[in-house]
Formats: C-alpha cells, sequence, structure tokens
C-alpha cells in the first residue's frame, strides 16, 4: 500500500463504471485518504479474488491495463498522470463498454 500511495496526488479521484451490472463504485471517490481506503479494501478482496493481467496499454488515450476478473469479466482501468502522479483512476466493468475487447 506505501507504494501506491506514494504514487497518488493528494487529490486524486477515483471513478468505476459496472453500467449496473457489475458491482462498482455509485459515486466518485476523492482524495487521497478516501481513495487508499478503498484500495485497501479492495486489496483484502483481491488477496481472495485475484485478477489476471491480460495486458497493458492505452485505455481511452490513457495508460492503463485490461484485466480478466475472478467472475470471469474483463475490466479496464486508465490512469490520468499529471506531474508524475496519479490524479484519477477510471474503471471500467460495464460489460456492455467492453464487448469489443473479446
Amino acid at each position: 500500500m506505501n507504494a501506491l500511495g506514494a504514487m497518488l496526488a493528494a487529490d486524486v479521484s477515483a471513478h468505476a463504471d459496472g453500467g449496473g451490472k457489475r458491482r462498482a463504485l455509485l459515486h466518485p471517490i476523492v482524495g487521497f485518504d478516501a481513495v487508499m481506503k478503498a484500495h485497501h479494501a479492495l486489496a483484502a478482496h483481491f488477496q481472495k479474488n485475484a485478477s489476471k493481467l491480460i495486458r497493458a496499454g492505452f485505455i481511452n488515450g490513457l495508460p492503463g491495463f485490461v484485466t480478466l476478473e475472478a467472475d470471469g469479466e474483463l475490466q479496464t482501468t486508465a490512469l490520468e498522470i499529471e506531474d508524475g502522479k496519479i490524479a484519477a483512476i477510471y474503471v471500467v466493468r460495464n460489460p456492455d463498454k467492453l464487448r469489443h475487447l473479446h
């Protein structure tokens, strides 16, 4: 978690789109402490439900990666970088928006 914290901007935000079909954030999480708290909880979840990295690349023009989640669904994560820090994290879990990846 320390390594993640070192990469985050003080005003980082996290956004997730599940399209009402998969679990995701209902509202953006804003601020270093809130994003770290959320990722601490996610880390506990992923210890039991590991993701598999499919590939790294650009997601909507931002650096990111595609993962295969424990439930068998794909997910994308894009990172907005400003001044060498992660300013925003964008996760797409909505299967309708990920059909083109199959």
